[in-house]
């Protein structure tokens, strides 16, 4: 049996940072997170039979960078499956292949599409098996993919997902679907990882205090974008992803992810939104690549800093009208 599955990434501009219990990545504050449909995990999981044990292999697809997942990576991923299988009483094992259509492990959230994909996956084969009687609602599967990684139960929903102590809810905004750029300013794989910065923030001076600066700064974002101000859920972006970089710069021992090709970027929409008085959303992860999000109506921005930028830069895109 075999079964494909496929899941989006996500990027957070309310940031989830810090845990209140790793063992199920319960968050120390609600986030708001952006569904990015153009960047994507593909799986496929192949059931090998009752006596063969879990493997993972990477997945060969057209269009999609080959995936170099370390020993590590590979045991977490294939951890959260034997997780899985526990749960719901699944003998035997599966072959996992799996592939992104963006460069994974440098702060783009393929850990989020990752997960969240192996677990769709996972359970569609278990219903097909009938290890399950009938499909497991999303919030559920949500809750299940959280376990492995917290960010990927953003990835259940779309467009915008509150993940808050309810679990994950989508929500619209009068903007609708935006548009999407991230300037792929490293590709390569980060010295820390985004489940190490998760454990090293709490060292920092600047945590305490931080989950009640992030629930602030969810309910001045959603008012922002609800009432249209489209500068001052820009503002709040803004200060929301340098506090996360903060605790980074600030945790024991310290690390941190931009570098100066990364403020070359910022600087560079900085002052694009000085001189237009207008421009894109800002965000960060914990990598150094910048996340651009756009009104359906800011075309020409979207291209003039794709211009810009393009020449030194790899730049990912969506259109809203392509998802």
């Amino acid at each position: 049996m075999i079964v494909e599955c496929s899941a989006p990434a996500n990027i957070a501009l309310i940031k989830y940072m810090g845990k209140l219990d790793s063992k199920v990545n319960r968050p120390t504050n609600s986030s708001l997170s952006y569904t990015l449909e153009n960047l994507k995990t593909f799986v496929r999981l192949t059931y090998l039979g009752e006596s063969a044990a879990d493997r993972w292999q990477a997945m060969t697809k057209e269009d999609c960078q080959p995936l170099d997942l370390s020993e590590q990576g590979q045991q977490r991923f294939l951890s959260h499956l034997q997780s899985l299988k526990r749960r719901f009483s699944v003998p035997g094992g599966y072959l996992v292949e799996s592939v992104n259509s963006f460069p994974s492990d440098c702060g783009l959230a393929s850990s989020a599409s990752s997960f969240a994909a192996l677990t769709m996956g996972a359970l569609e084969s278990f219903l097909q098996q009938g290890f399950i009687e009938k499909p497991l609602p999303i919030k559920e599967q949500a809750e299940l993919s959280q376990q492995g990684s917290g960010s990927s139960c953003r990835s259940f929903l779309s467009p915008w997902v509150v993940w808050d102590a309810d679990g994950v809810t989508s929500v619209e905004f009068p903007q609708g679907r935006l548009q999407h750029q991230v300037i792929v300013v490293k590709g390569d794989k980060k010295q820390v990882s985004s489940s190490g910065a998760h454990l090293r923030v709490s060292s920092s001076q600047l945590f305490h205090g931080r989950p009640a600066r992030a629930e602030h700064r969810l309910l001045d974002f959603s008012a922002a974008l609800r009432c249209q101000d489209w500068q001052m859920a820009f503002s709040v972006a803004w200060a929301e992803f340098w506090d996360m970089h903060a605790l980074f710069e600030t945790s024991h021992p310290n690390f941190g992810y931009m570098t100066a090709k990364t403020m070359l970027v910022l600087q560079g929409v900085r002052d694009f939104w000085a001189e237009q008085k207008d421009g894109p959303l800002v965000t960060m992860d914990a990598g150094a690549n910048v996340h651009l999000l756009y009104r359906r109506d800011q075309e020409k921005p979207m291209q003039i800093l794709k211009n810009q930028f393009s020449d030194q830069f790899q730049v990912l895109e969506s259109r809203a009208n392509e998802v």
